[in-house]
Order: structure tokens, then sequence, then C-alpha cells
């Protein structure tokens, strides 16, 4: 997110009323500058651009100087108006810049009010102007307070005249707003070298990155009892990129908005863990706990999760027989990217989350996390503390150092799972299981002496502890491990 070029927009003039037209009573300059504003936002972000605004609503009150220092760490600042003059002939785009041509600002300035003038028709060509206050700096307060902060390109944007008829009725027409935002995106995009909408931007659809042992391993770090009912959460993360591939959907983008759905499968909302739904489909505010979406078995809550994204971020076919009682109410292939989940962040104004606000962010951030953590099952060269050591930190050392001598003697096949179990009481299933392996160990280690080193290298291990046990669940249970 840090490497996306920052562009400030501001809606110039306060109010839906200010600055009416004289030649179209129902034009005021204030209310298509705003309009104008939030189309074109969309169009940068949908272009991969991070876009910030200097006032909140429409009616907010703010110094001009301020806006323009508003624009602070960005790269670009655009203040959006159309002009005015007595003359109704007047009719041309302007493009306000730097008196010093800073940062060669003439050459997008010049661009950008050609653009407009091309679109609108205008009488008389774009162009680019300079003005200077008394003091030889720069005369619109936005534009000044730009420079302040060190904003390497501002500019101020006039729409030609309001004052003109025919300019005045062009942009009253809201579609025409649609391409003056298409077009200004556009010119910004190529000028700062980003070619592709997707630039920054994280794809529902495709392989995923992380490994199962990623996903259980990062979401033990949060959570070491993970509220699952009906099978393990290695089991769970495993489902999640079986359910994914097969609809080419990212298995540990659904994973890491299920961290985020049920708060790393704590839950306590509406959605209960026999539900076996990890997104929260069908959970609405003021619903009642257990008032949600419910299906038989994890596989298929799984399974309806991932044709839920898909239905969001593809217009394809399902693979498999849907499962997801909300498919047909989903406008297909409006949120192609996890960013654009929330309805408040998506440029089409449709998401998983409503409004949801920043609701695509915080699962790319737990995605990111997930990446980061070392997978137990891939040796981490040049590693000498295991991936799973974190998670006992805070344990006596004696401990510690029994599970890493039952781990390398292969009496844990997973201390991953058992590091994540930490604190928590032992069945006498699993306690049997053990000593039974411990056993069996010793008998071998004595008739084969070298055994003993050649286990604790890893050389030989004597049969996996069965899984159930390892797992958490019920001694004796079958696992699933298909649909």
């Amino acid at each position: 997110m840090s490497n996306k070029v920052k562009v400030c927009l501001d809606a110039g003039h306060v109010g839906s009323k200010y600055n009416q037209s004289p030649a179209v009573k129902t034009y005021y300059e204030s209310a298509m500058v705003w309009s104008l504003h939030l189309k074109l936002k969309a169009a940068l972000e949908a272009r991969g651009l991070e876009v910030l605004t200097t006032r909140k609503t429409i009616d907010t009150k703010m110094d001009v100087y301020d806006r323009g220092t508003a624009s602070k760490g960005c790269d670009v600042f655009l203040s959006l108006h159309s002009n005015a003059c007595g003359t109704e002939s007047v009719d041309y785009p302007v493009v306000y810049r730097a008196h010093d041509n800073l940062n060669d600002a003439d050459a997008v300035a010049l661009q950008i009010a050609r653009k407009i003038g091309t679109l609108m028709g205008t009488k008389q060509a774009g162009r680019t102007a300079t003005r200077k206050n008394s003091s030889g700096g720069e005369y619109y307060g936005v534009l000044r307070g730009a420079r302040a902060v060190g904003t390497p390109l501002y500019l101020l944007i006039e729409h030609s005249f309001h004052t003109n008829t025919a300019a005045a009725k062009w942009l009253s027409q809201d579609g025409n707003l649609e391409k003056l935002a298409e077009a200004e995106a556009e010119l910004l995009a190529e000028h700062y070298g980003v070619t592709s909408g997707a630039e920054g931007r994280t794809a529902i659809m495709g392989e995923a990155q992380a490994t199962a042992g990623q996903m259980a391993l990062f979401c033990r770090s949060k959570n070491p009892a993970p509220k699952l009912t009906a099978c393990s959460l290695e089991e769970l993360a495993e489902m999640f990129l079986e359910e994914g591939k097969t609809e080419g959907v990212r298995g540990d983008v659904a994973f890491a908005q299920s961290l985020h759905e049920t708060g790393y499968f704590k839950y306590g909302g509406i959605v209960t863990p026999e539900m076996n739904n990890f997104a929260g489909i069908g959970a609405f505010n003021g619903n009642a706990t257990g008032q949600a979406s419910s299906f038989p078995d994890p596989r298929t809550g799984v399974r309806a999760q991932i044709q839920h994204l898909k239905a969001y971020a593809s217009t394809e076919a399902l693979t498999k027989a849907c499962v997801d009682p909300r498919f047909s109410l989903v406008s297909r292939g409006s949120a192609p990217y996890v960013e654009w989940l929330g309805a408040a962040d998506n440029p089409n104004g449709k998401g998983w989350a409503v409004p949801g606000k920043g609701y695509g962010e915080k699962v790319t951030a737990l995605l990111e996390q997930i990446l980061r953590t070392e997978d137990p099952s891939s040796p981490a060269a040049g590693t000498p503390e295991p991936a799973w050591a974190k998670l006992v930190a805070g344990y006596p050392q004696y401990q510690k150092d029994g599970l890493e001598a039952l781990a390398e003697a292969g009496i844990l096949d997973s201390p991953e799972t058992w590091a994540g179990r930490f604190g928590r009481d032992m069945t006498v299933g699993e306690a049997v299981g053990i000593m039974g392996k411990l056993l069996a160990w010793m008998r071998t280690a004595n008739e084969n002496p070298a055994g003993r080193e050649t286990g604790r290298k890893g050389g030989r291990r004597h049969g996996h502890f069965y899984q159930g046990a390892e797992a958490g669940g019920d001694p004796g249970r079958t696992l699933e491990t298909s649909s």
C-alpha cells in the first residue's frame, strides 16, 4: 500500500447551492464539483491509485489553505471548479499550475485541459495558466497550502465557465461527469505509469500463496483453542485450499476472511461454531444469535463461502453445485479485489460488507501476516528456532524442552499443534496415546541403540500418533478428507 500513487482531491466550495449559473439556474458549481470529485475518486481507485479527500461532506467548512495542506504526503493535489466571467461566449477549460513550472507541471496540466475541452466540445481550446499574489507566491490559497507541505504536483482545474449556457448544461448531466472522471483518472494513471487497475490490489481469483500449515499456525498464534466442532483447524485449512482450487478462488484469501469474521474462530456474535458458517453468510445487523445461514458440515460451509466470493469476483459459472444460499443475490463480478469487498470502498458500490469501510484492508492485513508465517512443514534454512517456539514463549523452559524432545523422537508428529494446546487440559485418550507411543519408542531404542540417535535426527520415525487426538478431536472419529 505504501508504494501507491497518492492523490488528494478537493471539491471547491461548500454547500450544495454555491455559485449559481446565471445562464442555467439549476446549475451550482459546488454541487457539480462535489459529484465530480466522488466519481473521480472511484475512477482513480479503480486504476490502483490511493485517494483521500479534503472534506468529509459537502457542507464541511474548511479554510482554503488548510485544504491544500491536507495533501501532505501525497503525490498530487487537485482542486476541482468551474469558472465564471461576465461574457457568455467565453468557453474553455483552464488548469492553474505552479507559477515556476515546478516538476514540469505545465505538461500534465495542458494534457488535462485539452482533454476536458475535447470532451465538453468547448468553443475555445483548453489551456494552462499561473497566477501569483503580491508576495510572489501562489495566488490561490489551496495551491499555496499544497506547495507549503511539499506536494510535488498541485493543480486547480476550472471545467470551463458556468456562465456559458452550453458548458453549464453539459456539466449538469451526470453521465458527462462520469466521462470527465474517467478521462482525468486515465491521464493521471498514464502520467504516473500506472497501467493496470489491479496494481496494488489483491485479486480474489487465482492460486493460493499460503500453505495450510501457515494458515493454521498463524491462527493458533492468535487463538490456541479454535471453536471448531467437527474438524481440526489443520483439516479446515486444507478444505479452504481444496475448495478454493476447485472454483479458482484463492483459498488463503477466504481463510483470512474467516479469521476476520469469526475472530480467529472464537465466535461470540450472531454465528455459532456448530453452524459451520465461517464468514457470516446471512448474518445481518439486528439478527439474534444463531440467526444466520447454517451448513451440515465444515466442507459445505467452506464451499458456500468460496462460492460467495466467486460470485463477487467473477462472472464464471460454478464448478460444483451451488450451496451458497445467497449466490443469486450477488451482483456478479462487482468486486474482483479483496479491497473492494466493503461496499464503501468499492467504486461499484457493491460489497460483501455494507457499508464495510476498510473491510477489505483488514482481510488483506491478515493475509499478509499468514504469508509471513513460517510453514512448520517446510524446513526453515538457517533458522535454529523451531516454527512453533513463539507459541510457547511464556511457558517454563523444561516444558519447551520436553516438547522439542518428543517432537525430535517422532512421538509427536505435529509439535505446532501441541504448542497451540499448551495450557489446555489433556484427555485420557491423548495421554494413553502418547504413553503408548513412548513405550513403543523405548522398546525399539533398546533393541537398536543406534535408533535413539537416528530418531532424534529425523532418520527414524515410528508411525504417526493418531491425528484425531493430535488435533484435539474425538478418539476413533473418522476425519473428513473429501466431499
